[in-house]
């Protein structure tokens, strides 16, 4: 056993992290974690989004071309995402969050493209996401997955911006 690389070793992470698609039982997870982030981060933008879906996540998400993820780490949900259908030919990316301290870790990177592969399966020709202007992360990680800005909408104090993808 090489003792140089255990020595060296200061500290192991282990953690059972997935991604699956929401059950009932997350609900309660999901919605404080999306309120938790939206109320500390974008405070501002509050008038820019309705929460009516996460009262009914279960419902909201069960046409026969949509669907929500949770990224699950060790039975804790840190992450969701979520397409709904748009149009015949286009899905709206919603709810792409991620805690802050686990991000920059390439969980956004994995629940976006997880997202981006199930719109190619269901055949969208189109992939819509909308941010604000605050939402650096979510929007670089668009804009580094191919997504390109296609409107933006000033709303007096901050912007939101439309991006596609075409498939």
């Amino acid at each position: 056993m090489d003792k140089s690389f255990f020595g060296s070793l200061k500290e192991v992470i282990i953690t059972n992290t997935v991604i699956r698609k929401f059950e009932p039982n997350d609900e309660k997870q999901v919605k404080e974690l999306i309120l938790s982030i939206l109320s500390n981060e974008y405070p501002f933008d509050k008038k820019a989004y309705s929460d009516s879906d996460l009262n009914n996540i279960a419902g909201t998400y069960s046409g026969e071309r949509d669907m929500f993820l949770v990224l699950d780490m060790d039975g804790s949900v840190i992450g969701t995402v979520g397409v709904k259908e748009e149009s015949t030919d286009a899905a709206l990316i919603r709810r792409l969050f991620v805690l802050g301290m686990h991000r920059g870790k390439g969980y956004g990177k994995k629940l976006i493209e997880e997202a981006i592969t199930y719109c190619a399966s269901k055949n969208y020709k189109h992939i819509v996401f909308q941010g604000t202007n605050r939402m650096v992360q979510a929007i670089e990680l668009c804009k580094k997955r191919g997504f390109k800005e296609k409107e933006h909408i000033d709303m007096g104090g901050f912007s939101i911006y439309k991006f596609v993808l075409d498939l």
